[in-house]
């Protein structure tokens, strides 16, 4: 590991002292391609940190200490990577200046692609934002947090650059209405400012030489199921035949009419190469079941699968390969329809997370649960995936590891749910559960932002097609949506 000192954007260690710190990564990048570097601004310790990213480090990994600023961008970007937990490791690639991980791998590949005129903090956070959808790992680690912002030069500089032109418009829009300022000057200059892109070779950042033996893991299995007898058994046959069994597969079958009996006989009947754990129950709900299931687990690892999904036989011995390679706590697969492809060959840090095509450790699931406010709505794997990052675990995407979802037309939830606001003389806009989704895992920017957009997008739709009627109209729906996410 090499260490880069520097104030100032300036350099002043002896490694390049009194260069740009920038062209001092670079160099010394070029001049030890196989090191790890760790650049820190003067006077602060680097053992805390350095202690943090012990086991993140990694060619294909960034990580800076925390920085609880560049909250603007909330307003344009809706994802989980805004919001900071400052008291855990978070994926983000949002970055402080103060304390920087980076390998000189990356570092190579970089190259003069992004350019270091706009500082230091630029150059960090446009790295960030333009390598995590590649596959790079972002990270900020729970040490000499700070709150750095741009200025208005530098944030509408950025938006330009890392976003499509029309978020430029809204992010000005969303200052003059929510802040009552007009940051005129700024918005003008990145008018005439171009987009920027950085291009990686990932795969070959997370290539290993490292023997690769896929340990076997234990394993158990989770499957709610609503009237799909049938596709259940196929999925229970394609686990009986993976190179890799499962110890347990916990079965929540759910039928909400109360005279109903069991329609999985077979379970009992056939003779399955794992322990089924049955249920049967009247309530509906995929919260309610999944939490139940987890209950019923003892493996120290736990795979989250839906009721009509085909996966191929070495399916399990893949995913324990891909758990090694990673060492990831929460690993999402591939879930595709028969007419999908996917052509990522790398892994990255997801948005979401499957709740039916998942495999999580125990220390991470037991952090969690899955948010029964959220029951017969929308979110609750999105939730589901805010409060392992909020835990401390990351949730990566294995795109390699498919599964064929066949989207059974029969069984599920395909009666619209009689939720207590159905029949309100004014309707909530959002639904409630999204609501209460936005509110709990973004931040007050994001959530401002959302709103913006949703009134921008349900124009005309709402009644009236007047400005003032909309927004008039729009206000109430908002209003009661809040009142009943506050419910719920």
């Amino acid at each position: 590991m090499i260490l880069i000192e520097y104030i100032d954007n300036i350099t002043t260690s002896v490694l390049h002292k009194g260069e740009p710190v920038v062209l001092a990564i670079q160099k010394i990048a070029l001049q030890h391609p196989e090191s790890g570097i760790v650049i820190f601004k003067k006077g602060t310790g680097t053992a805390a940190f350095l202690e943090h990213i012990k086991e993140l480090a990694t060619p294909y990994s960034f990580i800076s200490s925390t920085n609880t600023g560049l909250q603007d961008l909330g307003y344009v970007e809706d994802s989980p990577f805004i919001k900071v937990s400052t008291n855990k490791a978070y994926p983000m690639w949002i970055k402080s200046d103060t304390l920087v991980y980076i390998h000189a791998r990356f570092v190579n590949q970089i190259g003069d692609q992004i350019t270091h005129n706009n500082g230091y903090l630029y150059w960090l956070n446009s790295v960030g934002k333009h390598s995590r959808p590649q596959g790079i790992f972002n990270y900020q680690v729970p040490v000499a947090q700070e709150t750095i912002d741009f200025s208005d030069l530098l944030l509408y500089h950025f938006v330009i650059q890392h976003y499509k032109r029309r978020w430029l418009v809204f992010l000005l829009l969303c200052h003059v209405w929510y802040e009552r300022r007009f940051p005129a000057f700024a918005f003008a200059k990145a008018c005439f400012s171009k987009s920027q892109t950085l291009k990686l070779d990932v795969v070959a950042l997370q290539k290993t030489d490292l023997p690769v033996t896929a340990e076997v893991v234990n394993y158990d299995v989770i499957i709610p199921t609503m009237g799909r007898a049938a596709y259940l058994r196929e999925v229970l046959n394609d686990l009986a035949a993976q190179t890799a069994l499962p110890q347990k597969v916990v079965i929540v079958e759910q039928n909400q009419d109360l005279a109903a009996t069991t329609a999985l006989d077979y379970v009992i009947t056939t003779a399955w190469p794992f322990k089924i754990v049955h249920h049967f129950t009247h309530q509906t709900g995929a919260c309610n079941a999944r939490n139940l299931a987890i209950k019923e687990t003892t493996a120290p690892w736990v795979l989250f699968f839906d009721d009509d999904l085909r996966l191929e036989q070495s399916f399990a011995q893949k995913a324990m390969q891909a758990l090694q390679l990673t060492g990831a706590k929460a690993l999402t697969f591939a879930c595709l329809q028969a007419h999908e492809r996917e052509f990522l060959q790398v892994f990255k840090q997801w948005e979401s997370f499957g709740s039916g095509c998942s495999i999580v450790h125990r220390d991470a699931f037991l952090a969690c649960s899955f948010d029964k406010a959220l029951e017969h709505g929308y979110g609750e794997d999105v939730d589901y995936g805010m409060q392992l990052r909020n835990a401390g675990y990351d949730v990566i995407y294995a795109p390699q590891i498919q599964l064929v979802h066949l989207k059974a037309p029969t069984g599920g939830f395909r009666k619209p749910h009689v939720f207590p606001w159905s029949h309100d003389a004014v309707q909530p806009k959002p639904s409630p559960q999204i609501m209460y989704h936005r509110k709990k895992n973004y931040s007050t920017k994001q959530l401002r932002g959302y709103k913006m957009m949703l009134f921008i997008k349900t124009f005309g739709q709402l009644g009236t097609k007047t400005p003032w009627g909309h927004y008039r109209n729009f206000a109430a729906s908002w209003k009661q949506s809040a009142v009943w996410a506050g419910k719920l």
